[in-house]
C-alpha cells in the first residue's frame, strides 16, 4: 500500500510541474505516440516490406515441387544443306530385288527458313526432400525478418520514450523557470515599492532587475530544444515535423515492480535478439541438412517432344518420349564433404551465440533493473530537498519584507530552490528514462 502511495505521489508530482491544465485535453498521450509510431513510422514500414519479400520467398519455394515446364524455339536458316547418303546395298541385298538402293544415292533437303520446337515437362522426384528443407530455410527467413521487424520497433519505441520524457522535462524545466521569472516580477514590485519609500537602495532595485532579465533570458533559451525535441517526435510519429504537438505527461506512469528472477526470465523469452539468435541456430542446422542432401542423385519423370517444321525432309519431323532423367555428379574432389564442414561449423557458431546473446541480456536486465531501485531512491530525496528549499525561501523573503533579511539572502535562497526544483525534474526523467530503457530490456512493445 506505501509502494502504490508513493507511486502515486510521484506521478502526481510530475503532472504538476510539467502538465499545463488548458493543452490537457489535446495532448498526445505516450501510448497515442507509440500506436502511431507502429503504424506510420518509415523505418517500421521498411521492416515490415522486408518480412513481406520473406513471405514471398518461402512462397516462391513451395513452387519448386511441382512441373517443370519448358519450351525452346529456334526459327533459322540453314547455312548448309542437311541430308543423308544411301550407300548402294546399305538397306540390304535381297535374292529377287537385289540391293537397295541400286546405287548410292544422296538425300538433300533445300535451303529455306525453317523451325526447330523441344518442350519438355519434368517432375522432381527425389528432389523433393532438399525442396522440402528449403521451404523450411524460407518460413526460417520469414521469422528471422519478423524478429528484425519486432528488433525495430522496440528500437523505435524506445527513442520515442526517451524523446516523450525529454519533452517534459523540458517543459518541466521551463514551467521552474517561469516560476522563478514569477518570483522575480513579484520581488521587483516589491522592492521598488521599498526604494519609494526609502527602505530599500536603488541599487537592490537594479539589482533585481538583472536577475530578473537573466531569468528572462534562461526561459528564452528552452524554446529550441523543446521545439527540437517535438520535431523529432513528429518525425518518429510519421508526421509533418512541423505540426503541432502537445503532450500528456500524467500518461507517463510507472510500471509496477517484479522480481529480478521474473525480470530475467521475461527477457529471454520476449527480447528479439535472443529470438533472433535461435532463429539463427535453426537455420544452421537447416543449411546443414541441405548441404548434406547435395549428396542424393537429382531423378525427375521426364517427358519431352521435339518438332521441326519446314526443316529438313529427310530427318524425322516429330520425337517425344516419356522416362526417368538422372543427374549425379559422381567426382566432385571432396567439394561436398567440405561444404558440409563448413556448415557444422556454422551450426557450433550459432549455438554460441545463443548463449552469448542470453548472457548480455542477463546483464543488460540485471543493470536497468539496479538502476530503476537508484532512480526511485533519488526522486524521494530531490523531493524532500525540494520541499525543505521552498519553505527556506518563502521564511527568508518573509524576514526581507520585514526588514529583516537583505536582498542578497532572498537571492541566494531563490537559487537554491531552483537548483533544487532542476535537481527534481532530472531525478524524474532519470526515473522514467531508466524505466524505458528496463522494459526495453525486457523486450515489451509498448
Amino acid at each position: 500500500m506505501k509502494t502504490d502511495l508513493r507511486r502515486s505521489a510521484l506521478v502526481l508530482a510530475w503532472i504538476g510541474i510539467t502538465v499545463p491544465s488548458p493543452l490537457y485535453a489535446q495532448a498526445t498521450t505516450l501510448q497515442e505516440a507509440i500506436r502511431a509510431v507502429e503504424a506510420d513510422n518509415r523505418t517500421s514500414q521498411i521492416a515490415e516490406l522486408e518480412r513481406e519479400k520473406s513471405i514471398r520467398d518461402v512462397r516462391a519455394a513451395k513452387t519448386h515441387r511441382w512441373p517443370i515446364f519448358s519450351v525452346t524455339a529456334l526459327g533459322s536458316q540453314p547455312l548448309t544443306q542437311l541430308g543423308i547418303t544411301l550407300e548402294r546395298g546399305s538397306l540390304g541385298v535381297y535374292p529377287h530385288d537385289g540391293p537397295i538402293p541400286g546405287e548410292t544415292t544422296a538425300l538433300t533437303s533445300p535451303l529455306q527458313f525453317g523451325f526447330i520446337g523441344y518442350a519438355s515437362v519434368a517432375q522432381p522426384l527425389t528432389q523433393q526432400f532438399k525442396i522440402g528443407l528449403g521451404i523450411d530455410l524460407a518460413e526460417v527467413g520469414v521469422e528471422a525478418a519478423s524478429e528484425q521487424l519486432r528488433a525495430t520497433r522496440h528500437a523505435i519505441v524506445n527513442e520515442v520514450r526517451h524523446v516523450y520524457y525529454g519533452i517534459a522535462q523540458a517543459e518541466s524545466g521551463r514551467r521552474a523557470l517561469q516560476a522563478t521569472v514569477d518570483f522575480l516580477k513579484q520581488l521587483e514590485r516589491e522592492t521598488s515599492n521599498q526604494v519609494i519609500q526609502r527602505v530599500a537602495l536603488q541599487a537592490d532595485q537594479l539589482n533585481v532587475r538583472a536577475e530578473l532579465a537573466r531569468a528572462e533570458y534562461e526561459l528564452l533559451k528552452t524554446n529550441d530544444p523543446i521545439a527540437t525535441q517535438k520535431a523529432q517526435l513528429n518525425r518518429l510519429m510519421g508526421r509533418d515535423v512541423d505540426a503541432s504537438l502537445e503532450i500528456d505527461a500524467s500518461s507517463i506512469v510507472e510500471s509496477e515492480s517484479i522480481l529480478l528472477s521474473e525480470a530475467y526470465a521475461e527477457a529471454l523469452a520476449s527480447r528479439p535478439e535472443m529470438r533472433l539468435a535461435k532463429i539463427q541456430q535453426q537455420k544452421a542446422q537447416l543449411e546443414r541438412r541441405v548441404a548434406n542432401a547435395e549428396r542424393i542423385p537429382d531423378v525427375s519423370l521426364s517427358l519431352l517432344a521435339l518438332r521441326t517444321v519446314n526443316f529438313s525432309s529427310t530427318l524425322p519431323n516429330n520425337i517425344s518420349s516419356v522416362g526417368i532423367q538422372a543427374t549425379w555428379d559422381v567426382f566432385d574432389w571432396g567439394r561436398k564433404r567440405e561444404e558440409i564442414q563448413k556448415k557444422r561449423e556454422a551450426e557450433r557458431q550459432a549455438g554460441l551465440e545463443v548463449n552469448e546473446t542470453e548472457a548480455r541480456i542477463r546483464v543488460d536486465v540485471g543493470h536497468q533493473y539496479r538502476r530503476i531501485a537508484e532512480a526511485r531512491k533519488e526522486v524521494e530525496l530531490a523531493q524532500a530537498l525540494q520541499a525543505f528549499q521552498a519553505e527556506a525561501l518563502r521564511l527568508v523573503r518573509d524576514r526581507y519584507l520585514q526588514r529583516e533579511a537583505v536582498l542578497s539572502e532572498v537571492f541566494r535562497s531563490q537559487s537554491t530552490l531552483a537548483e533544487a526544483d532542476h535537481r527534481f525534474t532530472q531525478a524524474l526523467l532519470n526515473l522514467t528514462t531508466a524505466q524505458a530503457d528496463f522494459e526495453t530490456a525486457l523486450g515489451r512493445d509498448r
